[in-house]
């Protein structure tokens, strides 16, 4: 059996894993014999100090983020550069990280009930019934100009609600968890605008608010090529595919008023393409084409599919420089940029 410690969990969150031939511990004193150690990106101060001493050489230690490098830049103030050649693994939403751990969620024969009915979201044309409102936006974070300044400009055009601290609408966390889905059903479109545009960084707002709901949402966040090598086909609306605002508004009452134009994006739903989640676009590059199969094959369960990647006995590794796979190409710890992300816009 594989030992996988926990050492530094994610924001203090301790959970109970349970993955078939590996044990997993937070007991720190395991330090010296576990196969797999692994540190959190937030929570793990920014060098070295505090980490184990004592490191077998079989033994993995794993990076383990799920913020954008916005976030671990300039929130949580991670420059990365203590960690050359410290890291064998890194576990990220990337597609070419060690161990992929996207938040992307099975989408197969997910029902919602909404009142007194209950809709299988493989019924396309039955959840286009039960729709009744054009689209929403849901935000606590209005500091982020671009998505503000774009809703505000397509509210010019077309009716949006808007949930939280952004809008007029009240929405309390402990009732937003559990009430998401009959709260957003009813919409035709979601806004699900990510904090940045960085690369493959898709986010529970498109998996869990969006497509998770019956929504078909509406996305600013990586490139449309990100969203197309793990999302089903024509699932979504990209911003970027407009020459203006108005024309994507336009587009979106257009689909309001055409029940079959809108039903194009449900096809996935009902099964027209299967085996969509298995198979992998040839347009990106080979390295990330092979880092996605391999990872499918431990699974995208992370500290589960560490241990599937462990039971593997893959050969050593080491991550050269932190810094750069993270921040990419030509990053220093006083860039403003980074080549990953596209650059902040207000």
């Amino acid at each position: 059996e594989k030992l996988i410690l926990i050492n530094d969990p994610q924001f203090g969150d301790v959970h109970s894993y349970t993955c078939p031939g590996c044990h997993v511990t937070y007991d720190k004193s395991t330090s010296a014999i576990a196969d797999a150690v692994v540190f959190h990106c937030v929570t793990r101060r920014d060098s070295i100090l505090g980490m184990p001493s004592q490191r077998s050489p079989n033994q993995r230690w794993v990076w383990w983020c799920a913020e954008p490098p916005w976030n671990t830049r300039y929130v949580f103030d991670k420059t990365l550069v203590n960690f050359h050649r410290v890291f064998n693994w890194t576990m990220t939403y990337r597609v070419d990280s060690d161990v992929y751990l996207p938040y992307s969620i099975d989408l197969s024969g997910s029902n919602i009930k909404v009142g007194k009915y209950n809709y299988s979201l493989k019924k396309g044309f039955e959840v286009l019934a039960a729709k009744t409102s054009l689209a929403a936006w849901v935000s606590s974070n209005c500091a982020v100009a671009e998505r503000s300044n774009t809703i505000r400009e397509l509210q010019r055009y077309m009716n949006i609600d808007i949930f939280g601290k952004c809008g007029t609408k009240p929405l309390f966390a402990a009732k937003w968890k559990t009430k998401r889905h009959f709260l957003i059903f009813r919409y035709k479109f979601y806004f699900a605008f990510e904090n940045s545009r960085c690369k493959d960084y898709i986010s529970e707002k498109f998996w869990r608010n969006g497509l998770g709901t019956g929504a078909i949402p509406v996305v600013i966040g990586p490139k449309r090529g990100d969203y197309e090598l793990v999302a089903p086909p024509n699932s979504f609306i990209h911003v970027d595919d407009f020459q203006s605002l108005e024309a994507l508004a336009s587009y979106l009452n257009k689909l309001d008023k055409d029940d079959q134009l809108y039903g194009e994006y449900l096809r996935w739903k009902v099964g027209e393409f299967p085996g969509w989640s298995r198979e992998i676009p040839t347009s990106r590059p080979y390295d990330e084409i092979k880092a996605l199969a391999e990872s499918r094959k431990w699974g995208t369960h992370g500290i589960c599919a560490i241990c599937e990647k462990l039971k593997s006995n893959p050969k050593p590794s080491v991550v050269d420089r932190l810094d750069l796979f993270w921040y990419g190409s030509g990053y220093s710890p006083d860039s403003e940029q980074f080549s990953v992300c596209s650059p902040k816009s207000g």
